[in-house]
């Protein structure tokens, strides 16, 4: 399993994003492996959607389609991974760490996972999970 921040999916959707080319193969070949957060599908439906990314509610529609159709795989969160989230934005607030962010780390470390698939590789290289400690 292959948890799933918000930018490579947005990528991979929108043919005008600048990380499009990598991110489009990626899913291509790890589809059945990625699961993504609960949090994160409206940040990326709302930035698929978003004019100024050259985005449109087609995109939108586009994602949505793939996880009705049981392509993409969405991980809800728990109470106890918003305590993690809670905690986790408390303890990084310097470095302005967004809740999705949060929440993929929250859920890698429920799950003893790994594997991440993002674009911002900052946030996921300064933040400590509990699992890899």
């Amino acid at each position: 399993m292959i948890l799933c921040d918000t930018g490579p999916l947005v990528a991979a959707f929108n043919r005008a994003d600048k990380d499009h080319g990598r991110c489009v193969r990626f899913p291509a070949r790890n589809w059945t492996r990625l699961v993504v957060p609960s949090l994160a599908v409206t940040e990326i439906c709302h930035l698929l959607s978003d004019p100024v990314r050259r985005g449109s509610s087609a995109l939108a529609a586009e994602f949505c389609a793939a996880i009705a159709d049981d392509e993409l795989r969405v991980i809800e969160v728990t109470p106890h991974d918003y305590r993690r989230i809670s905690e986790l934005l408390a303890a990084y607030a310097s470095l302005r760490l967004q809740a999705v962010d949060a929440c993929v780390i929250a859920l890698a470390e429920r799950f003893d996972l790994r594997e991440v698939a993002t674009l911002d590789r900052r946030d996921y290289l300064v933040v400590a999970p509990r699992h890899g400690q």
